[in-house]
């Protein structure tokens, strides 16, 4: 974004120059327009520290607004100073002399501070913008359910996740094992697999699902499938293509 205003802004007093004949030469503009905005790249770590400390919430809203003003003043002031010793240094480097000219320094003061202050006010408000939009961007993902809801005509069960042993695909419900029944849930096992994700349930079979928090044991065939035994002794078995999927989790 300096960059880009850098440039525009050195071609459009070289362009306004020659609109009206004087000829000027391009690099003492592109020299002033680099020295302002790269002293306002350096600046803005500075500025935003500074900023961020600002918080209404612990100094009020009234120490805020005095320390913006303060900043805003800071900034200017540096920002004028860095611009200008950069341009003193450069000047000469292209066969010139940068001269103030015969305008008062209050009165360039003013002219830059008024410039300045638009831009303090710029980067503050899109500092906080774009906080605000990462800070959302990195709100934790909500925990997936504790509980799921289980009906069964006019009944309604919460069955506790960590009591699943198992659970099998059965045409468009999935079967819910537990140590001392099973239950009908209508869903398919792939939402099944997504809601539980989190909760240390993994596919063990293209038809299965295993909490490996209930897997006790492993043991693998001929065939490269695999046996799982669970914690009330029942055995299921597994497909070899899932089989690091599982041994993942059970590591975690």
């Amino acid at each position: 974004m300096l960059a880009a205003i850098a440039g525009v802004g050195a071609t459009s007093f070289w362009m306004e120059a020659g609109r009206e004949a004087t000829a000027a030469p391009l690099w003492p503009l592109a020299i002033d327009e680099v020295t302002s905005v790269a002293t306002v790249f350096a600046l803005t770590p500075l500025l935003l520290s500074w900023a961020f400390r600002l918080d209404p919430r612990r100094i009020g809203w009234g120490l805020v607004f005095l320390g913006h003003a303060a900043g805003a003043i800071a900034f200017s002031l540096l920002h004028i100073a860095g611009m200008l010793l950069a341009r003193f240094a450069l000047y000469p480097l292209f066969g010139g002399a940068y001269r103030l000219g015969g305008e008062p320094f209050l009165t360039r003061l003013l002219y830059e501070g008024r410039k300045d202050s638009l831009t303090y006010i710029g980067l503050i408000v899109g500092a906080w913008l774009l906080r605000t939009v990462f800070d959302k961007k990195s709100l934790p993902i909500p925990a997936p359910p504790p509980r799921l809801e289980i009906r069964d005509g006019a009944k309604r069960y919460w069955l506790a996740t960590n009591d699943i042993l198992w659970a099998e695909a059965a045409g468009n419900y999935v079967e819910l094992h537990l140590a001392d029944r099973s239950l009908l849930r209508r869903q398919t096992l792939t939402a099944l697999e997504s809601e539980l994700a989190d909760r240390n349930f993994v596919r063990i079979h293209r038809s299965r699902l295993v909490n490996a928090k209930h897997v006790t044991a492993t043991e693998t065939n001929d065939s490269g499938d695999f046996t799982v035994t669970l914690t009330d002794g029942r055995q299921i078995t597994g497909g070899r293509r899932w089989r690091s999927g599982l041994d993942a989790v059970a590591k975690s």
